[in-house]
């Protein structure tokens, strides 16, 4: 579980919030997850919205609160919890109604969540390859700097996890954009998990179990970025595709996995220039 200490937390007014408050973007895939769970289990929680395009992320005020740099935070009465799956987890324990991290398949779930969490970089390649222009997704110098000059410190210790998400955006500037064979790596990765999870369903109505768990609401998060670029369960993954037909039937979990109408209409158009230049998703899934 990660929870700031109090040293940790440089914009001391959050730490007299009161309430739950969650500190997020409408695109931010983690953020989508934590919005349905919250929906799901019915709590009530103030919104901070982070415009992850205009930077807020790495402005001193959101770094004084998580110097990740990352969404979704929450604050619950002035105590910062960041990382999406703990903050699922501290609030399925703290609100005991509808549990959607049970006792049960404890161990389970934090297995498949491990591996979710381990290929949120994967995630991020494909969106950021496929969703807009490479221009648009650059961070600003600006930006990187604040970010690296923030504090390099969470639980009072140096922050590996800081260190990953610098490098990543530093190298996304530094090579133009993803690199067809990270793109093409992330690709099948995400076959080999999509057809693990296929197989789960074929014995199952949830990823776990015949009740909704957290995890089929993190798979879905993911299979609605994927099927935005351009990705097709149908065919090759039947099970799954049945139990995401069955999930977008849930108003909530379709809204909260809906681009920004500007960058979906952004979106539109980059694919139509993907496709013409051969550069779309499909010609890359035959690749090895």
């Amino acid at each position: 579980m990660v929870k700031l200490l109090d040293t940790d937390i440089k914009t001391s007014e959050v730490k007299n919030w009161k309430g739950i408050n969650i500190l997020h973007f409408k695109g931010s895939s983690c953020s989508q997850k934590l919005r349905i769970f919250l929906n799901e289990k019915k709590i009530n929680w103030k919104s901070h919205h982070i415009n992850l395009v205009n930077g807020d992320n790495f402005s001193e005020w959101f770094l004084g609160i998580n110097p990740r740099g990352i969404v979704p935070v929450l604050v619950d009465d002035g105590e910062v919890h960041i990382e999406s799956n703990d903050i699922i987890k501290y609030l399925d324990k703290k609100f005991q109604s509808n549990l959607l991290w049970p006792e049960n398949f404890k161990e389970e779930i934090e297995e498949l969540l491990e591996e979710e969490n381990n290929i949120h970089f994967d995630l991020r390649n494909l969106t950021m390859k496929f969703v807009a222009p490479t221009f648009l997704m650059k961070k600003k110098d600006e930006d990187i700097k604040n970010f690296e000059n923030a504090s390099n410190f969470v639980e009072g210790l140096e922050d590996k996890e800081k260190k990953m998400q610098l490098s990543y955006h530093k190298n996304f500037i530094k090579n133009d954009g993803v690199q067809i064979d990270s793109v093409v790596n992330s690709i099948n990765i995400f076959k080999e998990k999509l057809n693990k999870i296929d197989k789960k369903l074929s014995e199952t109505k949830f990823i776990i179990s015949n009740e909704l768990t957290i995890v089929d609401i993190a798979w879905f998060v993911y299979l609605r970025r994927l099927e935005t670029i351009g990705f097709s369960f149908e065919i090759e993954y039947p099970n799954l595709s049945k139990w995401f037909k069955i999930l977008k039937k849930n108003k909530n979990f379709l809204k909260e996995t809906s681009l920004p109408l500007p960058l979906k209409i952004i979106s539109s158009l980059y694919k139509i220039y993907l496709s013409v230049t051969n550069q779309s998703l499909r010609s890359f899934l035959n690749k090895k």
